[in-house]
């Protein structure tokens, strides 16, 4: 099975499962209607984006699929990337045991500071080089989950003990 076949497979599959799901959100019933955002809002908003996303990867498995043939490429095995390693241990190892660590991490240092150094580690465990894009993208994406999970949606976050509850508390 050639891999735009897979791809045609698996983006079906996400359209069929989001179609359906998105269906059964209407029927999801609402007591408060004092609230814009009620209980059918987030469920639809991420069904209709893995819709979007499905689609636009059809059209991207189309569009590279024609330009495949146009070129005549023709090779009869599929090239695979190989497995990043680290220390001789699969990325995938490396990954599970650095989430196992931020959820132990989060009771002590905080949401944070332990998301900052997580997103920090694992991008830079998944190969980039600039430091200034990493460090600014995990403030940024630290900043913008505090925000709306601890001060739009009042879901309170881990704010860690001692010296880094009084840090979590200059913010939320």
């Amino acid at each position: 099975m050639t891999a735009q076949k897979k791809d045609y497979i698996f983006y079906g599959i996400v359209i069929a499962f989001s179609s359906f799901y998105l269906m059964s959100t209407t029927q999801i019933y609402s007591a408060n209607k004092t609230t814009i955002l009620g209980p059918k809002f987030w469920p639809s908003i991420i069904l209709i984006l893995m819709l979007v996303i499905a689609i636009m990867g059809i059209i991207k498995t189309f569009i590279n699929s024609k330009k495949a043939s146009a070129v005549h490429a023709e090779k009869t095995d599929e090239t695979e990337e190989p497995e990043i390693k680290f220390f001789n241990i699969p990325m995938s190892l490396v990954s599970i045991a650095s989430i196992i660590l931020y959820s132990m991490c989060l009771y002590f240092f905080g949401f944070i500071i332990s998301s900052i150094l997580f997103l920090y580690l694992m991008t830079q465990l998944m190969g980039a080089k600039k430091k200034l894009v990493i460090i600014l993208t995990s403030v940024i994406l630290t900043a913008l989950f505090v925000g709306l999970f601890s001060i739009l949606l009042s879901v309170p976050l881990p704010r860690g003990v001692s010296i880094f509850r009084a840090f979590s508390l200059l913010f939320y």
